[in-house]
């Protein structure tokens, strides 16, 4: 009898930890277009544009970029790491968007929920002219202070 006790003590510690891991793993997880805490729906499902995706890794942050390729010009930005609270960081100030090496535009929202160590969001140019982006060769993405002092995602199309 004590053996089966010992068994069925290390089979509830495993069925335990198994648990735990599912909750840890759905806490660290990134978004999939499923409702949020918030119950509104992340755009992981938005159509991208053509333009594909942008990969920065500096300081321990890794920011991921694509542009959406409907209504008003927007970016999908999910960033992550293990080391920042990235929830002090906010987009709308630090980022800003050229094309073709003209002037710079700042976004005019940045909309993510916050999530301590990974965060993802949209970031939308209203100024920016859908058409222009379109049309843009060289789009260049800059974002300021995000645990290192400037890091520009560029995008280019073939001629």
């Amino acid at each position: 009898m004590h053996v089966r006790v010992v068994a069925l003590g290390v089979h509830v510690r495993v069925v335990a930890l198994a648990v735990a891991l599912a909750v840890l793993a759905a806490a660290c997880g990134s978004a999939s277009g499923v409702p949020s805490a918030t119950g509104s729906i992340t755009p992981a499902d938005a159509v991208r544009s053509s333009l594909g995706e942008q990969r920065s890794e500096a300081a321990a942050v890794t920011v991921v970029a694509s542009w959406l390729a409907t209504g008003m010009p927007a970016a999908q930005v999910a960033l992550d790491t293990h080391s920042v609270d990235l929830d002090r960081f906010d987009l709308k100030t630090l980022a800003r968007v050229r094309l073709d090496g003209g002037a710079w535009a700042a976004p005019t929202a940045w909309d993510a929920p916050k999530g301590g160590h990974h965060r993802e969001g949209t970031l939308a140019f209203a100024t920016v002219d859908r058409a222009s982006l379109d049309a843009a060769r060289i789009v260049e993405l800059e974002i300021r202070d995000l645990a290192t002092p400037s890091r520009v995602l560029r995008w280019e199309r073939p001629r």
